[in-house]
């Protein structure tokens, strides 16, 4: 089991994206990362998620007013697939974000005709995160920014994002001081969850971390924490590794996400209006990765996981 979410991971580090976007952190991100681990990552968070029936809160959505109106594609397909997962081994979700993202995400979530409702938060929502902290059991953030020293969320270009963003961070820190689990999903550094390798990322990747480009200046990385961390080429990505992460403890490779469905939910998010964050576009692309692409990926994982839970073959020849 251990071996088949190793190659998981390593497989959420393989990239596929142009020019001018952030290329060639993955792979180091993951590595410190799972330096905080004594276990591949995606076990590690869906070991959080393997128990009984419990109020899972899941945190993602990301609008840009004139550009990503209703929010980018990638975090809403991940934390739709993961409530899935989660509705079938018993588990009662809500995606809480802004009121820009509700309306799509609660369609993706209709479409897997699941009980699964999403709640929005206010800007200056530290109560009403507060109330979501002391209601939910666990907390998992899908491509949802973390402020930065100075509590600012950044885009990886360095434009601030406060404005029109709830910032959850007050519910992660509160859920980590009152000892509920906690998960943190992202690629680029500016998540939440990226706090458990600040001290690293500001030490040694000063030339990413865009403070010259950040009015602030506390550049984009975020020190919000998480009890574990699971680093992707695309944040979706990692939320169906989690999931793959969850059918290998289980032993059930139904609950991994498919190929079909991962093509079917590109097309379905260009009728609900998500923008490919990659382009800036309206298209069946995620973060730059147009749709087969992350089929392949999903596949990829799904075999790992149906391989990984055959029979042992004994080869005599």
């Amino acid at each position: 089991m251990l071996i088949a979410a190793d190659n998981i991971d390593k497989l959420l580090c393989v990239e596929i994206r142009r020019a001018g976007l952030p290329r060639g952190l993955k792979w180091p991100l993951y590595e410190l990362a799972r330096s905080k681990l004594s276990e591949p990552m995606v076990i590690a968070a869906a070991r959080i998620l393997d128990r009984p029936p419990a109020r899972v809160a899941l945190v993602t959505g990301a609008a840009v007013p004139d550009h990503m109106p209703v929010g980018e594609n990638d975090g809403p397909f991940g934390a739709a697939v993961l409530a899935r997962a989660l509705h079938a081994v018993g588990h009662e979700t809500a995606v809480f974000t802004d009121p820009e993202c509700a309306a799509p995400i609660q369609a993706l979530l209709d479409r897997y005709e699941i009980p699964a409702r999403v709640e929005t938060v206010s800007l200056q929502g530290h109560r009403e995160q507060e109330a979501i902290c002391d209601a939910w059991d666990l907390f998992v953030a899908i491509e949802r920014l973390g402020g930065n020293v100075n509590g600012v969320l950044h885009g990886v270009t360095g434009v601030p994002r406060s404005a029109h963003r709830a910032n959850f961070d007050h519910l992660f820190s509160r859920a980590r001081a009152s000892g509920k689990p906690t998960i943190g999903i992202g690629d680029g550094g500016n998540e939440i969850g990226f706090g458990n390798i600040h001290r690293e990322l500001s030490a040694d990747w000063a030339e990413f971390a865009a403070t010259d480009k950040t009015p602030c200046g506390g550049g984009i990385f975020t020190v919000v924490e998480t009890d574990v961390l699971v680093v992707a080429s695309t944040s979706n990505l990692g939320a169906y590794a989690v999931v793959a992460g969850l059918a290998l403890l289980r032993g059930d490779p139904s609950l991994c996400h498919t190929a079909e469905d991962e093509v079917a939910l590109h097309h379905v998010g260009v009728g609900l209006g998500l923008t490919d964050g990659g382009t800036g576009s309206v298209i069946p692309w995620c973060d730059g990765i147009p749709a087969a692409s992350n089929a392949a990926y999903v596949q990829l994982m799904r075999e790992i996981v149906e391989q990984a839970t055959l029979a042992p073959r004994e080869r005599k020849f």
